[in-house]
């Protein structure tokens, strides 16, 4: 009976429950307070566009500010506010602001993707993460249908 109890403790301080991870789709990443949250691209239907969705949490003291997110795998541009207050938070994704649209994405949906996400004053942030399909879950999140110029 004794090695039987023994036997669950053999796991050590390395044990898997230890470490971080995040239980959704998207990944986490850390650069000194800045702290990358739930990071994917939500692909568009042709899949030729999507729409970066992730929550960057500052716990720091100092404010910080979102400056850019790239990929080698799409042209991404970040538009709107993207200051980070200390202690604070800010959310990419659909109808946010700020928002982060990818085109001319090289990944179809389920493949991997990199991005960078860049700051005023911390390190950048490159996460290796996945590109999901705008449905289910993700319908209301893919990246807003191309409007057609008004006809003359």
């Amino acid at each position: 009976m004794t090695l039987a109890l023994l036997a669950g403790c053999s796991s050590g301080f390395g044990a898997t429950s230890l470490k971080p991870y995040s239980p959704a789709d998207g990944v986490q990443a850390d650069s000194g307070d800045l702290r990358v949250l739930n990071a994917l691209v939500v692909a568009g239907e042709d899949g030729s566009t999507g729409l970066v969705s992730a929550t960057v949490v500052n716990r720091g003291d100092r404010n910080d500010r979102l400056t850019d997110v790239t990929s080698p795998d799409a042209t991404v541009v970040l538009a709107g506010t993207s200051d980070l207050p200390a202690s604070g938070a800010l959310t990419l994704g659909s109808g946010t602001d700020p928002s982060a649209s990818a085109t001319g994405l090289g990944k179809a949906a389920g493949e991997n993707i990199t991005l960078t996400f860049s700051f005023a004053r911390t390190s950048p942030v490159t996460v290796r993460t996945v590109v999901v399909a705008a449905t289910g879950y993700y319908a209301e999140m893919g990246p807003s249908p191309a409007t057609s110029p008004p006809s003359p």
